[in-house]
């Protein structure tokens, strides 16, 4: 009897631990999806602060440890060619792949079709219905969800949420934030997997963050360079950050010449012709592309674009309101119709209601920022509830070699005449190494009005010296010298020049020589010179309003100041004056 009972014991512990091992291995397999299991650093965290926390991994017990060590390596690096070696070695009989090998394989050809489309499934897929947390976030991925549920068990449990970055709206903050937290996560588990670097540098891509994605795809295709998507995703990042040349070289190097309809190939390249201002040959690339797909939205919209930078709005306009038939949300759709109502149209209360709901999308669309910091800078009135100078430092925040966005900052507070603040930045610009012309006649303006009449002469004379035939420059020298020079020698300065100057430079000339004349009659007639050579000569017409103004001639005051503000119609200051003035005469 005691060996009886004995033997039955140790049966009994022996199904004991049989059960506990096979319940262990199919725990994660059969987890339900549900919200509660979702990680975040604090309750009411805002998207910014969401966090994918990672459990330490207990490698021996993940759900593929069965699974040769080889096999997992391969997936997780991610690169097709990884992927396909990986298939390979799981390659077994129809019946003798395990339960986790047949979920494996979905998962391997589901990474293929999202990430790698112009690769191809050479395994055998088993179609999984079956309740499975890898499973459940891909199909999570399809309906545009990010699926919080995989518990982050492993490599794959923390990637494959992620992959709703390609089906995602870009203007989903959240959804973009969690798959960032995601990405990051899973490359301290893997640093050198292709598909985890490559899936950052799109998502950044896809805000905009050209400068944020190369570093990654540059890694990415240090790893793999034959893989297709991932060569055209680094072409696009430099592309858009100034090397179109090394680009052009990624392209043919991925593509080579089989296949020279290649659509992704074809669409690289347009971008690129486009980055490098080449308009006719990126239209020549957009019109094959719309051969092949007519209703590529995206390509409708690229070639609205190009038409905006050929100065042809008609066409423009066209292609744009067809593209709003089917969606009017989209930050490049949102951006080129402003950019129409801004500089074409000139309705700059349009101009404003569209920048201003690109940014409620998109608050940190440096496109959309940049318009928004320009428009403020022509109307001087607050864009999405910042001036200029601000919208200008969001994104300087982002790009701080951003010349552009300090130019339209400086114009928001000459407009302002914040002249401290004005100088700082026209000084910083003026010390880069290419200085736009325009930008020295604003820092030689700005330099009067801060009293540092000095610097003002210098930087005139330096400049004009250096290229005595730009207009910008010819009028900063003029500006200096008949603001600080010696009057005579600035008289003779500007009478020198006025005998071969353009009508342009002829009626500016008059227009500053009005200011060295002594007596009215004199400073009248240089004003009727200068808009005889130039008629749309707003400063001129301003200081006739001025002159008529101080002798209280409101009527004759007012007919030089509409004419400015036909000429200016976005700057609110003018009209303002413009009000005053009426209701004085009234």
């Amino acid at each position: 009897m005691k060996f009886l009972r004995k033997k039955n014991s140790l049966k009994l512990f022996f199904f004991i631990c049989v059960f506990t091992f096979f319940s262990g291995e199919q725990v994660f397999a059969k987890k339900k999806k549900t919200s509660a299991s979702a990680v975040v650093t604090k309750e009411s965290a805002s998207p910014s602060e969401t966090a994918v926390k990672i459990p330490v991994v207990n490698k021996s017990r993940t759900y593929f440890y069965k699974i040769d060590p080889a096999v997992m390596e391969g997936v997780e690096k991610g690169s097709p060619s990884s992927i396909q070696q990986a298939m390979k070695l799981l390659r077994k009989g129809e019946v003798e792949y395990t339960e986790n090998e047949r979920v494996l394989l979905y998962v391997c050809s589901q990474i293929i079709e999202i990430a790698y489309p112009s690769e191809k499934v050479t395994w055998q897929v088993f179609e999984y219905n079956q309740e499975n947390a890898y499973v459940g976030a891909l199909n999570s991925v399809k309906s545009g969800v990010f699926d919080t549920s995989t518990g982050n068990e492993d490599f794959l449990g923390i990637v494959l949420p992620a992959f709703v970055l390609f089906k995602a709206n870009k203007s989903d903050v959240e959804i973009y934030t969690q798959c960032e937290n995601a990405l990051k996560e899973a490359l301290k588990v893997r640093g050198d997997s292709v598909l985890v670097n490559y899936m950052l540098g799109i998502l950044y891509e896809n805000q905009g963050k050209f400068k944020e994605a190369e570093p990654y795809l540059e890694k990415a295709f240090s790893l793999d360079n034959k893989c297709q998507e991932v060569g055209i995703a680094y072409s696009k990042a430099i592309s858009k950050n100034g090397n179109t040349d090394k680009a052009r070289e990624i392209v043919k190097q991925v593509a080579g010449s089989e296949n020279p309809n290649n659509l992704a190939v074809l669409k690289q390249n347009a971008y690129i012709a486009f980055d490098n201002s080449d308009y006719d040959a990126a239209e020549e690339y957009v019109a094959r592309v719309l051969q092949q797909t007519p209703t590529d939205l995206e390509f409708v919209l690229f070639r609205a674009k190009i038409y905006i930078e050929k100065n042809d709005y008609i066409h423009a306009v066209s292609l744009l309101d067809m593209y709003a038939r089917q969606s009017t949300t989209d930050i490049d759709y949102l951006v080129l119709r402003a950019r129409v109502q801004l500089d074409w149209s000139k309705n700059t209360t349009a101009a404003s209601e569209t920048i201003e709901k690109a940014l409620q999308y998109y608050p940190d669309n440096l496109e959309a920022l940049m318009l928004a910091a320009k428009l403020s800078s022509q109307i001087d009135l607050p864009v999405a509830g910042k001036y200029a100078d601000e919208l200008a430092a969001m994104v300087l925040e982002k790009d701080p070699e951003n010349a552009e966005a300090l130019v339209y900052a400086l114009d928001g507070l000459i407009k302002r005449e914040s002249w401290q603040e004005a100088y700082k930045i026209s000084r910083e610009l003026v010390k880069k190494e290419k200085v736009l012309p325009e930008v020295i006649f604003r820092f030689v303006t700005v330099c009067l009005k801060t009293g540092k009449n000095g610097e003002a002469l210098d930087t005139a004379v330096k400049a004009y010296n250096s290229n005595k035939t730009d207009e910008y420059l010819i009028q900063a020298y003029v500006l200096a010298y008949s603001s600080v020079g010696n009057r005579d020698t600035a008289m003779s300065i500007i009478n020198s020049m006025l005998s071969t100057a353009s009508p342009k430079i002829k009626s500016y000339l008059y227009y500053r020589r009005s200011y060295l004349q002594r007596g009215e009659e004199n400073i009248l007639a240089d004003l009727r010179s200068s808009l005889i050579a130039n008629s749309r000569n707003s400063e001129a017409l301003f200081r006739l309003y001025e002159i008529y103004y101080a002798k209280k001639d409101y009527r004759k005051a007012q007919y030089y100041l509409r004419q400015v503000v036909a000429i200016n119609p976005n700057d609110s200051s003018l009209k303002k004056l413009n009000d005053s003035l009426t209701q004085l005469i009234q």
